[in-house]
């Protein structure tokens, strides 16, 4: 009897977990959607404001002014909490190794706040990195709220990290995967279920509040491709992998430069602020991470030029914000930029009439798929995610295998490091110079 008892109290325990981390999941899904809904908002706001300020030169002076007035309130958010700066991801890494420690009461809504607005405001940032960072502080609140086991925090924080990045894509299997691939770096029993029943819940809820679709909607169906397409493929394999590698060396090499810059710390975080309000005063279209940017072969495409351009703007608007600290992703963008490489080299295969204008699209996809890879090195994630973002509608499963591990393997060839991880080592490495800077002081 005593067997009996003791049994069926730890399978109430293990029961009343499990309901714990579904809660936990329809929280991450309410604040992930709110969050979600903040920016769609802001940006309403921003687009209005930018379309009406670009009519005369004194507009342009109100819309260079707005940006700075936003670029102060968020270089004192970030004085306030310095964890809110960039992304969030590395810092939810650092959290589980628990090698940084987070006032997530403070964090949390400061993060929330500054990310509506950086994102939503018109930067080269995306929404998918606070997201992580928020729904991984949404685990820690949990946890700490419901006095939990020390060992199950890293379980509560990372299968929240992974509802974070699954409601922001609505991409259910790529959060469970990040959560598996990424950020815990192996599975058991119990990160996948803590993960399932965490990322499943929370985009229930996201569902109810934003409704059932994918990130790409309207995508249509497009013929299969033939074998003679797949040597192209490779190549498109090889520029991604390459672009990747760029990608991770100049844009972590941001910060390196900024700290390089001997002026005023607020001068330094005005720079990205001004600089992007002057180009999207001169050209609207590379306004926010640049989502609408997929859809460019699916109407009047751009031309090569064009194309090149916004390759070009979009990379070095999102190497100023990125070396700023400033709240926001980068997986967005590096998604767009992997988006127009595939673009940009379909349309000089169209232009050479070596494939056919509806593959364009194709391309443009695949290249997201690779430069994914290539930079993230996550390459199973970075499969799904395409598939899950269009839908289901593009089933090339075969042709983004062969251009996502071509990248993938490039990419590690070249010997750079993938980007997230080099984030958090660069991380450790200035908590532990600053620590050691405190010491030397109180000594």
């Amino acid at each position: 009897m005593e067997i009996l008892r003791k049994h069926s109290t730890w399978i109430q325990i293990k029961i009343q977990k499990l309901f714990i981390y579904f809660v936990t999941g329809i929280i991450c899904g309410f604040v992930i959607s709110m969050y979600k809904l903040g920016i769609h908002k802001m940006s309403d706001i921003m687009t209005k404001i930018l379309k009406y300020c670009s009519k005369s030169y004194l507009g342009y002076l109100i819309f260079l002014i707005l940006f700075v007035l936003i670029a102060t309130l968020i270089y004192f958010m970030n004085n306030f909490d310095s964890m809110i700066k960039g992304s969030g991801i590395p810092s939810i890494y650092g959290l589980i190794d628990e090698k940084i420690k987070f006032n997530w009461k403070k964090t949390l809504p400061c993060k929330f706040i500054a990310s509506v607005i950086t994102v939503g405001s018109g930067l080269t940032l995306g929404r998918e990195g606070p997201s992580v960072q928020i729904g991984g502080l949404v685990g820690q609140a949990v946890h700490s709220l419901t006095k939990g086991q020390k060992e199950d925090k890293k379980y509560f924080i990372g299968s929240s990290a992974g509802a974070g990045l699954a409601v922001a894509f609505n991409a259910p299997i790529t959060g469970m995967l990040f959560a598996i691939e990424e950020i815990y770096k192996k599975t058991n029993r119990k990160v996948f279920l803590s993960s399932a029943i965490t990322v499943f819940s929370a985009i229930l809820c996201s569902d109810l509040i934003l409704g059932n679709k994918p990130t790409l909607h309207n995508i249509p169906k497009i013929a299969p491709l033939g074998l003679n397409i797949y040597i192209y493929l490779i190549i498109l394999g090889l520029l991604s992998g390459l672009s990747g590698a760029l990608f991770n060396t100049l844009i972590i090499s941001s910060k390196t430069l900024y700290k390089k810059i001997k002026v005023h710390s607020y001068i330094k975080f005005l720079f990205p602020f001004v600089i992007t309000a002057i180009i999207l005063l001169i050209d609207s279209r590379l306004f926010g991470a640049g989502e609408h940017l997929f859809y460019l072969a699916l109407n009047e495409n751009a031309s090569i030029a064009t194309l090149a351009f916004f390759y070009i703007s979009k990379f070095f608007l999102l190497f100023i914000v990125f070396g700023a600290d400033v709240p926001g992703g980068s997986l967005v963008p590096l998604l767009v930029l992997g988006s127009l490489l595939g673009n940009l080299y379909a349309s000089i295969l169209y232009h050479f009439g070596i494939i056919d204008a509806n593959l364009i699209f194709v391309f443009s996809m695949i290249g997201m798929c690779g430069h994914f890879s290539a930079i993230v090195r996550s390459p199973i994630t970075a499969i799904i995610l395409v598939l899950e973002m269009t839908g289901g509608s593009f089933d090339y499963l075969l042709a983004i295998a062969i251009v996502s591990l071509i990248a993938y393997v490039l990419a590690e060839g070249l010997g750079i490091k993938s980007f997230y991880e080099d984030l958090y080592d660069r991380m450790l490495e200035g908590l532990n110079k600053g620590k050691q800077e405190v010491d030397i002081k109180n000594n």
